[in-house]
């Protein structure tokens, strides 16, 4: 996960704490609701491994990684804990196993664009709604982050790349012996780590991702302005 905290020279200290507070229980949120998506499809195929493990939730404290939150405060992107699945409790594998690879981000861009909707609204009929007091503008901020932070997930995860949801996908329909799949499974966090360094991720995210959202939300005030 890429960090989208902007430069806060010049901002008011009361505000920045603002935006860390809206980027923080923003990643929570979008975490949360993607690792609830895993496990709340894995459950209704026929798997119960993360309902017993107390991970069908979407308490976000369940989900937290440690070195995954450490790994997003030193250098920008983190993780949740990984939802456990057990393939062989689903009656279709190939099926189940997709569509539990695919809830996360689906879930995540659902949000987004729920999340661009409801920001559009504002915008267009109660702008000053941001204005109003310190909880208006704590609730831009949050809007602001949850958006991106939606997006970021989704378009990371569908990355093909061992261990993100994208590898997921093609690992369910490739065969054991597939070379890319046994290849990327052992280098693939090393790849993460060499394209997030090189910023690759980051001009990929920005000029895919969010590039997306600014798209979608000048479409949405054109048609809120007639």
């Amino acid at each position: 996960m890429i960090s989208i905290i902007s430069s806060s020279s010049g901002v008011p200290i009361w505000q920045v704490l603002l935006m860390i507070l809206a980027y923080f229980s923003a990643l929570l949120v979008a975490l949360s609701f993607h690792e609830f998506a895993h496990a709340f499809v894995a459950y209704k195929n026929g798997d119960p491994t993360a309902k017993v493990m107390g991970r069908l939730t979407l308490k976000p404290f369940s989900h937290f990684d440690a070195i995954g939150f450490i790994s997003l405060v030193l250098f920008g992107f983190g993780w949740a804990k990984p939802v456990p699945v057990n393939f062989q409790n689903f009656k279709k594998p190939k099926k189940s196993g997709l569509l539990v690879s695919i809830a996360g981000v689906s879930l995540n861009l659902i949000m987004g664009l729920l999340l661009i909707l409801l920001y559009a609204l504002f915008i267009s009929f109660c702008p000053q709604i941001f204005n109003i007091n310190i909880y208006g503008t704590l609730l831009y901020y949050f809007l602001n982050y949850a958006i991106l932070i939606n997006f970021a997930l989704a378009f990371f995860n569908i990355l093909p790349v061992f261990p993100l949801d994208g590898f997921r996908v093609v690992e369910t329909f490739a065969s054991k012996e597939n070379a890319y799949v046994s290849a990327i499974r052992r280098f693939g966090p090393i790849i993460l780590i060499l394209l997030l360094f090189s910023g690759l991720i980051d001009l990929y995210i920005n000029n895919v991702a969010f590039a997306l959202v600014d798209k979608i939300m000048l479409l949405f005030l054109k048609l809120f302005k007639g």
